[in-house]
């Protein structure tokens, strides 16, 4: 079962950043006043984008415990703690005092990679805000 959230979770986080970026720089771009408001305004939206996608992957993490197809090492995971370790394996901290032990190898591994990606991507959307609003303000 875990095999198969995998690419389904990643299509959606993929979804919803996307989604994020595409939305965050038209409403950065109507935003008046300095340009570092507008390149900080973006950086929070980006940042927003990444905390639904690890609360995402948690209530999958919870899904898949509760339907019997995972297992953590921790016996009751609460929301908390699916967030704690979503969020580890998104940012490919890497595994800490919870470690999935059945199940839910490749849907960490399929994680982090996505986590990896769109972080990335996410450092590569602040450079382009942060060179357009440098073009704007040496140019004008």
């Amino acid at each position: 079962m875990s095999i198969l959230a995998a690419p389904l979770l990643s299509l959606v986080a993929v979804g919803v950043h996307y989604e994020a970026l595409v939305l965050g720089s038209a409403f950065v771009s109507r935003v008046a006043g300095p340009a570092r408001v507008g390149v900080a305004l973006g950086v929070v939206i980006a940042l927003a984008a990444h905390m639904v996608e690890v609360l995402i992957y948690a209530v999958a993490w919870l899904a898949l415990i509760h339907a019997g197809t995972v297992e953590l090492n921790v016996p009751a995971p609460s929301p908390v703690d699916a967030v704690y370790f979503s969020g580890s394996v998104y940012t490919s901290l890497g595994f800490g005092d919870i470690v999935p032990v059945r199940g839910g190898q490749i849907l960490a591994v399929s994680e982090a990679v996505t986590g990896l990606v769109l972080i990335a991507w996410t450092a590569s959307f602040t450079f382009f805000e942060m060179r357009s609003h440098w073009e704007i303000h040496r140019d004008g």
